[in-house]
């Protein structure tokens, strides 16, 4: 069993890096290191970390891809291992996530991460989502999600390490770019980690906000990666943003047509796309509904479902505009 780096990203993590540290503590590894590095903390996260065993790398504020690639730097390992500051791992994690580095055709792994659920609805509606796409995944993967991933060292300094500019989906990024180079990312899900519960629906709809930012400049640089390949990404992702736009774009038409004579067929359209876009979440709704045990929790699904495509829409098209301006100034 090679020795491992497990590199802790952190940012303001005064809540959650203890639990994470004390499961780390607890793994059944024979010989790895832990190096926290602390992304600019204003709360007391660096002074948590230093009670630990471990090493803290302290740095300006400058976003999870350039803390991930500071432990890239600051490793001498043959394996770099990551986890987040809001997860807590289990005891075999890394045994797990370690073991098909022993095929060296094997560049990267990612585990499962399960979100835990409270008695918030949004909860439910992450952690579902989590599980489903999980569900879908493929032994060789695309992708070796950030909170549970681990690479040969060596394979992620010759494609370049993580890319600072990259300020969200930097794990998304740097596995695009070791599958254009041949490499192979196996899923492992027994290797698991368990993430907080996601629980405040606005910081939600302002994740997946971002998440559609980062799939449109996704789209202008792997955009057959990012379309027809990447297994996390499921159907109804790719196909809602849209379904959505559409519906924005009608609307601001619908608005603007009023005293036309286009603004029956431009109503009749919204209509028949909003009953479409509201459709597409009902088979979730009732999922979250039937998990759950709450009835309350099909509406209130529905409704955060419907907020979250509008979310989805306006990432897309304000990501879209963002990339056809930049590629125009270039």
């Amino acid at each position: 069993m090679p020795t491992v780096s497990v590199v802790v990203p952190a940012y303001n993590a005064e809540g959650t890096i203890a639990p994470l540290l004390e499961s780390l503590l607890g793994i059944d590894y024979p010989d790895f290191e832990i190096i926290v590095v602390d992304d600019g903390s204003t709360d007391s996260t660096k002074a948590i970390a230093a009670r630990y065993p471990l090493r803290l790398i302290e740095r300006p504020h400058r976003g999870a891809s350039a803390a991930r690639d500071a432990g890239l730097r600051a490793s001498q390992e043959d394996i770099v291992a990551y986890v987040d500051s809001d997860v807590t791992v289990t005891r075999d994690w890394l045994t797990k996530l370690v073991q098909p580095f022993a095929s060296p055709g094997i560049a990267a792994t990612t585990g499962r991460t399960i979100f835990r659920r409270s008695d918030k609805c949004t909860s439910w509606v992450r952690s579902l989502d989590i599980e489903r796409r999980n569900a879908g995944r493929r032994t060789f993967t695309r992708l070796a999600n950030g909170p549970n991933s681990a690479f040969r060292r060596s394979v992620l300094l010759e494609v370049g390490g993580f890319d600072p500019s990259w300020y969200h989906a930097e794990d998304t990024e740097v596995s695009y770019r070791i599958c254009q180079r041949g490499y192979v990312i196996q899923y492992v899900p027994d290797s698991i980690v368990y993430h907080v519960p996601e629980e405040d629906w606005r910081k939600f709809l302002r994740k997946r906000y971002r998440d559609a930012r980062a799939f449109t400049r996704m789209l202008a640089t792997y955009p057959r990666t990012a379309i027809l390949e990447d297994d996390f990404v499921t159907f109804g992702m790719k196909v809602q943003p849209p379904i959505y736009l559409a519906a924005l774009l009608l609307g601001i038409l619908a608005a603007v047509s009023t005293a036309t004579s286009f603004a029956l067929p431009v109503i009749l359209a919204l209509a028949g796309v909003l009953a479409v876009a509201l459709l597409l979440n009902v088979p979730e709704s009732v999922a979250i509904a039937q998990a759950s045990g709450r009835v309350s929790f099909f509406f209130k699904g529905l409704v955060l479902g419907t907020l979250r495509g509008f979310v989805w829409a306006a990432g897309l098209g304000i990501g879209g505009l963002r990339q056809t301006l930049t590629k125009a100034a270039a």
